[in-house]
């Protein structure tokens, strides 16, 4: 799968960009603030119908007013497709080959894996950014995992909601077993969508971790579910740990208004060597174990699908060493991937040593370089 062509117009700074893209490593480069990471955008956009930058759609629109515009074309083994984005005063429309979509029939035509400044946050941040790491890759596998992340998430609130009122008026406990039971029942499908997700993420860690610690470096993944019980269970045993963890903690619940336990809770481990690197790693061991789980999850998407995903990674050599930065980019011109990466260091193709093109980004242009 690959973009052969990207355009852009009044999406933040560009200006009626438009860039045919080969297969294989292309490098955009230029200084900081000349359009870079929104033509990585871009290329998300239609992958998504959304940033990874910002949830709201005015945001992407440029200072000029739009209405913003995206649209590329996709070469994949199923033929091809064109794909558009319009957004204007907060309405979003996607479009392919000419018919209105919404998101779920937008996903998988168009598959991305990126790792720009926002994600590193996976690690850096707290527990909810490994969760939606999680699910974003769930969902770039099977998008009606969506709509059971939706139940979910709605239940949760309704039994928040109860256990605050039942606390005001002093109902009795017996009124959360509905609720319960069907809480229960949703968060079974998400722990077990979440696990087997993790668990093959995992499987694959051992080629990403070669490439980026040829040191011999150990790089592991593992999920760790609420309630901690449920660790390494199947969804129907979560089920059983989930259901008597909601009765064992209902008291707790009522008194604090919440549901303290649940896969809302859960949080992915990524260790080096032993070592959590949510509290103990470097920038560089941190920023590489991510690519590394960016490898990982571009190399599953490419068994599932039977064709890579296209690859987008902002400020490529940030946070990594010369060896790592070479490890990289030789393992990207040799995967038979698309890759779009970009850079402010005008000589860093020069310096890879392997075969790449080079789209100069100026002032919200893009021309080959």
């Amino acid at each position: 799968m690959w973009l052969s062509e990207l355009e852009a117009d009044r999406l933040r700074n560009l200006k009626a960009v438009r860039v045919s893209l080969s297969t294989g490593l292309t490098i955009l480069v230029g200084r900081n603030g000349q359009g870079k990471t929104s033509l990585l955008e871009a290329a998300y956009l239609l992958s998504t119908g959304r940033s990874f930058r910002t949830p709201r759609v005015d945001d992407l629109i440029s200072r000029a007013g739009g209405p913003l515009r995206v649209a590329g074309t996709v070469c994949s083994r199923l033929g091809t497709s064109e794909i558009k984005v319009l957004a204007d005063s907060g309405e979003r429309s996607l479009v392919v080959d000419g018919l209105q979509m919404e998101v779920e029939g937008l996903l998988g035509r168009l598959d991305v894996v990126a790792l720009t400044a926002e994600r590193m946050d996976v690690l850096r941040g707290g527990p909810g950014e490994r969760r939606r790491f999680l699910d974003r890759g769930v969902i770039g596998l099977a998008p009606s995992f969506l709509r059971v992340l939706g139940t979910y998430r709605r239940l949760l609130l309704q039994r928040n909601a109860l256990l605050r009122s039942a606390r005001a008026e002093r109902r009795v406990e017996s009124e959360l077993e509905a609720w319960d039971e069907r809480l229960v029942d949703a968060g079974a499908a998400v722990h077990q969508e979440r696990r087997r997700y993790a668990l093959q993420l995992a499987a694959r860690m051992g080629a990403a971790g070669r490439v980026l610690f040829p040191d011999g470096n150990g790089l592991t993944l593992r999920y760790r579910p609420s309630p901690a019980e449920a660790a390494d269970r199947e969804a129907i045993q979560f089920a059983a740990v989930f259901a008597a963890a909601l009765e064992k903690g209902r008291a707790r619940d009522l008194a604090l208004g919440q549901t303290c336990r649940g896969p809302h809770r859960d949080d992915l481990i990524v260790e080096l060597d032993g070592t959590d690197l949510r509290q103990a790693g470097s920038a560089g061991q941190v920023r590489s174990a991510m690519v590394g789980l960016k490898l990982g999850k571009l190399s599953l998407l490419h068994e599932r699908r039977g064709e890579a995903p296209v690859l987008l990674m902002d400020d490529f050599d940030s946070d990594l060493d010369e060896i790592r930065v070479h490890a990289l980019a030789e393992y990207l011109s040799g995967e038979g991937i698309q890759a779009l990466v970009a850079t402010s260091k005008a000589g860093l193709a020069e310096s890879l040593g392997v075969s790449s093109v080079r789209v100069l980004v100026e002032d919200g242009q893009a021309r080959p370089a």
